[in-house]
Order: structure tokens, then C-alpha cells, then sequence
């Protein structure tokens, strides 16, 4: 015998048990089952962000969500790195910046005799 077999045989006794209950008894089981069901706690779904958060957690598995979960965590992760590599291109902007905006001439950075010439110049 399968659990659907099984099930619809206790199905059948019970329907038959009852049917053959006194009306009084049936009435008070009755207003004791809708009181049992009035007060029975309904689930509610978790926060949201504006109902947009449960469409997207309802529609997802629990692994659908640590994929989701890991996935952000990577693009914070290079984001974060993105944000540094740009605080460091500014960083070096600025420093050329100076130096290009300084009286020193270009040619002066790539010839050999640089630090003669520093001196030379603060020596004046």
C-alpha cells in the first residue's frame, strides 16, 4: 500500500465517522475549527524596499539567493578597488599637475644632469 493509498482510505473513515456524529456535536466542532482558523497566524512576508525586494525574494530559491548574495559581495568588492584605482589616477593628476604648472622646463625632467641643475637654480 503507497502514502495515496493509505491517505484515502483515512479519508473515507473519517468523512464516514463523521457523518455519523450527533448534529450538536458536528456544530460545536464546527464553531471550534472557524475559531482555531480565525486566530491562526498568517505568515507575512519579510521587508521590502518598496514591494520590489519580496518580487525578487519570492521568485528566488535559497541558492538563486546566495548566488545573488555572493555576486554582490564580488561587485562590491571590485567596485571598491575600481574607487581606489580612480582615488590614485587623481592623486597622480595632481602631482603632475604641479609639476607641469612649476617654471622647471620639460626637458629638464629627462635630462641626465637634473640634479645639477636643481642645485645650479637654488644656488641663485
Amino acid at each position: 500500500m503507497n502514502d495515496q493509498e493509505l491517505q484515502r482510505r483515512v479519508r473515507q473513515h473519517l468523512n464516514a465517522s463523521a457523518h455519523a456524529l450527533p448534529s450538536e456535536i458536528s456544530t460545536r466542532l464546527h464553531q471550534a475549527r472557524q475559531k482555531a482558523l480565525s486566530r491562526q497566524k498568517v505568515a507575512v512576508p519579510g521587508l521590502s524596499l518598496a514591494g520590489v525586494g519580496q518580487m525578487i525574494t519570492s521568485h528566488l530559491t535559497l541558492q538563486r539567493k546566495t548566488a545573488l548574495a555572493t555576486v554582490c559581495v564580488l561587485l562590491l568588492t571590485l567596485g571598491t578597488g575600481l574607487l581606489g584605482e580612480w582615488q590614485h589616477a587623481a592623486d597622480m593628476e595632481e602631482v603632475d599637475s604641479a609639476l607641469l604648472a612649476d617654471d622647471l622646463p620639460i626637458d629638464a625632467y629627462l635630462d641626465r644632469g637634473f640634479d645639477a641643475w636643481v642645485q645650479n637654480d637654488t644656488e641663485d
